[in-house]
């Protein structure tokens, strides 16, 4: 092999090389750079939120009965509904029901604590309608159990009673085992008595429990920081 045969093979093997490097660094860098995009995508993922809506009572339990024969276990569900439906809206909150229809819920299972617990719910809401034996008796109330909690039973009374227009009775410690055996920020709220006549017939409107639905998901939002 002559002199410039040599001289020849030798450029192309260079020339060779050379590409086989750019075509190796060019795709280097595109692979940096999808890895950074899904890196990108990841850094948007929002924090979503569980909730779980608890409709007191249901099935043979129906609770109280108000001064129209009304049973509480309709009342609850009937407003719960209407806060799972406002909650569903909000992008980052995931909500659940202990019960979607007329369900008997045993207590001696404790079912709907264990639901939000084996759910890692992040807040629990049971929902309720009170009673007194004296019709005169009025008001709205909230309960919580754990002092950890008191903050998120206070935000949500603050909501509903603006709401309600109710006598406010106020936020109030007591051993119920929705409160007691849930993990998470838990209350129980008592709406009004449907035992007093004029509470009851309030309470029975479609739009009074839109507006206290609403209030309720304002004191989720509020506890939660979702503007």
């Amino acid at each position: 092999m002559n002199k410039r045969v040599k001289r020849r093979v030798r450029f192309i093997g260079i020339v060779s090389l050379l590409i086989l490097i750019f075509l190796t660094w060019n795709n280097n860098i595109q692979g940096d750079t999808n890895k950074q995009d899904d890196d990108k995508g990841l850094d948007t993922t929002e924090e979503t939120f569980k909730v779980v809506i608890d409709p007191g009572h249901g099935g043979k339990d129906v609770g109280a009965t108000g001064t129209s024969s009304l049973y509480e276990k309709d009342f609850t569900l009937s407003l719960s509904k209407k806060v799972n439906e406002i909650l569903e809206k909000e992008e980052k909150i995931e909500v659940y029901m202990t019960r979607e229809d007329d369900t008997f819920i045993s207590t001696e299972d404790k079912y709907r604590a264990k639901f939000a617990n084996e759910l890692d719910a992040d807040l629990y809401i049971s929902i309720h309608g009170n009673t007194f034996e004296s019709p005169n008796v009025s008001g709205t109330e909230s309960y919580y159990y754990h002092e950890k909690f008191k903050s998120f039973a206070e935000i949500m009374h603050k909501n509903v009673v603006s709401s309600t227009g109710f006598n406010d009775r106020g936020v109030r410690k007591k051993d119920l085992f929705v409160v007691r055996y849930t993990d998470m920020p838990s209350v129980l709220l008592e709406i009004g008595y449907l035992t007093n006549p004029q509470e009851e017939q309030i309470m029975l409107n479609d739009e009074f429990q839109y507006s206290v639905a609403e209030s309720i998901c304002d004191g989720v939002k509020e506890y939660l920081e979702i503007e």
